[in-house]
């Protein structure tokens, strides 16, 4: 199944992974580090940390002719794992989009 590892620029990485399923397609992280809470695949979702803070929250746009999103980053110690996060689902729904 495909595997993406996204480094960080400080060093860390984390990955996605396609899990396979018979209905949806689901995608796992390992090594973020952060919970995912909402819909991570129409890019609805928000990040939180152990103490359930919340790290960043990000919403896809609509009725736009691009892939266009609010990304609103409350740590920005974060920042950099945030965007490589949103990037790396838009690339990874392209590339599905694209084989189908």
């Amino acid at each position: 199944m495909p595997r993406f590892e996204i480094q960080l620029s400080n060093g860390d990485s984390f990955y996605i992974r396609k899990k396979l399923t018979f209905f949806r397609d689901k995608y796992e992280f390992d090594n973020l580090g952060l919970r995912i809470e909402g819909n991570i695949w129409d890019l609805n979702f928000r990040l939180l940390d152990d103490c359930d803070q919340v790290i960043a929250e990000i919403t896809k746009e609509l009725f736009h002719l691009t892939s266009t999103y609010t990304v609103t980053v409350y740590d920005e110690s974060y920042a950099d794992l945030v965007i490589s996060l949103c990037v790396a689902i838009d690339y990874v729904e392209m590339l599905e989009s694209q084989s189908n």
